[in-house]
């Protein structure tokens, strides 16, 4: 080639792009298809493995491993594999993470990582029983493990004598018949040791039903957020109100890649700026009442109080309502069709604070009272399933100064207490989301802290505040 060819050819590399996709890898096995993709399956230690391979390897090869029910409630994987993931599986269904299986597991990830180079650190997506493998692989090998991906998983064994056929199977398995596992004794149960992987900072996406029956959050769950959350662990929750043990899986599964996506990369705990907390609310979270609400209101007091970590950002709407169909003096007030909300949507905070309720016991709102629940649901959804999966907390209403609901704008003090305020704490319950009691606020300070009948003074919006910092920082 002349010396113009090579500098031809020299300038045309410079000038191509970059890729973050990463070459295939070649997989042995029985070559099929899934779900658009090549799907590689092959037996290893005598158990069923397959390895689908997307058309697009992402940079380093992140990929998924399932230790059972492969292609169950797949919404996630699917999602994941067109983002350029790989979906592994090792059949590990009914073995109830026993050594044996760990030792196996051990040798499936050692191909995967050393022969196919998959990266180091793998994603382990745990339905159910396959939760508690999950559990115990990266209580077991924690370096190995990216993100637990955790959808109602089982963590405490003990939870299966409810069935004594699968209560047997785990004797068995365990080659403990004769000798059965008791609650203290059983050090290897997965939920005596969820300390080991928050203390090892292994991050945690739990996926729950809230009336699961079967492997309930309560007992399960739960237990991984609370000791995450005493670790100051990474940890996003997402329980399906009203869910039982199935079916898996989420209606939005776009929303939890990029999470995912970071974990997979080491990217969690590589926060950039401040913490970004949306205020949500209607005229009390706009600062009606206080002398200047730009530097008064309560989310302004909460900036100041939580300090150059966090940046507070207020979306409060004066006369806003939870309900799609909620009005004042004619005119639609409903917040979800406020520009309000959608610049908090665009916001993509990882802390919502949501202070709504009070206008819709204005009796030309709560004749649609029926549609409350449904309608404060759709707000919280439109949180929840942000990239940055926010935290999300839920305000009782302040208390009103006065009954009369003409004295307050038609807002009826009755019906918060009876019917709204029990209502908001039924759906932050099925949510598992932390209320805020914003209605004894101003206990003991009544005469300082209302600016007219139900807005709050300067004082108000800093108990408001002080109430909602502690909540935050807890």
């Amino acid at each position: 080639m002349t010396l113009k060819g090579l500098l031809f050819s020299a300038l045309l590399v410079i000038a191509a792009p970059v890729t973050a996709f990463a070459e295939k890898p070649a997989f042995e096995g029985e070559k099929t298809q899934w779900r658009g993709c090549d799907l590689y399956k092959f037996s290893l230690e005598g158990r069923e493995a397959c390895v689908a391979v997307p058309d697009r390897p992402l940079e380093g090869n992140p990929w998924v491993w399932r230790p059972a029910f492969f292609d169950a409630f797949p919404a996630i994987d699917e999602a994941l594999l067109k983002e350029g993931f790989h979906i592994a599986y090792f059949n590990t269904t009914d073995e109830w993470g026993r050594p044996e299986a760990l030792d196996a597991g051990q040798k499936f990830y050692e191909l995967m990582v050393n022969r196919y180079g998959l990266m180091p650190k793998a994603i382990m997506e745990g339905l159910s029983r396959g939760g508690y493998y999950s559990l115990r692989r990266a209580q077991v090998y924690p370096s190995t493990v990216a993100c637990l991906l955790l959808d109602n998983p089982l963590c405490d064994i003990f939870e299966l004598k409810k069935n004594p056929e699968w209560w047997r199977d785990v004797a068995a398995k365990w080659n403990r018949t004769g000798n059965i596992p008791r609650r203290g004794e059983f050090s290897e149960n997965a939920i005596y040791n969820i300390d080991v992987i928050a203390r090892a900072g292994v991050p945690v996406l739990l996926l729950s039903g809230g009336a699961d029956s079967i492997v309930p959050y309560e007992k399960n769950g739960r237990i991984i957020k609370d000791v995450y959350d005493r670790y100051g662990a990474p940890i996003k929750s997402i329980v399906r109100p009203g869910g039982a043990h199935h079916p898996h899986g989420l209606d939005k599964p776009e929303a939890v890649i990029e999470y995912l996506k970071k974990a997979a990369y080491g990217e969690l705990g590589q926060h950039k700026g401040p913490k970004k907390v949306a205020c949500i609310g209607n005229s009390i979270t706009e600062g009606v009442g206080t002398t200047d609400p730009a530097t008064k209101s309560y989310p302004a007091v909460l900036q100041r109080m939580l300090g150059d970590e966090y940046e507070v950002c207020n979306f409060g709407v004066s006369c806003s309502t939870a309900l799609k169909k909620g009005t004042d003096a004619g005119r639609p007030f409903s917040y979800v069709d406020t520009d309000a909300c959608r610049k908090a949507i665009d916001y993509n905070p990882d802390i919502v604070i949501i202070k709504l309720g009070g206008n819709d016991s204005k009796a030309c709102n709560w004749q649609h009272k029926d549609e409350f629940e449904a309608d404060y649901q759709a707000i919280i959804d439109t949180f929840k399933y942000l990239p940055s999966l926010p935290e999300i907390y839920i305000c009782l209403p302040a208390k009103a100064r006065v009954d009369d609901p003409e004295a307050i704008w038609g807002i009826d003090e009755n019906v918060i207490i009876n019917e709204i305020t029990p209502a908001i704490k039924k759906i932050a319950s099925d949510n598992r989301l932390t209320t805020i009691n914003l209605h004894d606020a101003y206990e003991g300070e009544e005469n300082s802290s209302y600016a007219d009948n139900i807005h709050p003074s300067d004082r108000g919006a800093e108990l408001i505040a002080a109430k909602i910092h502690k909540a935050v920082t807890r």
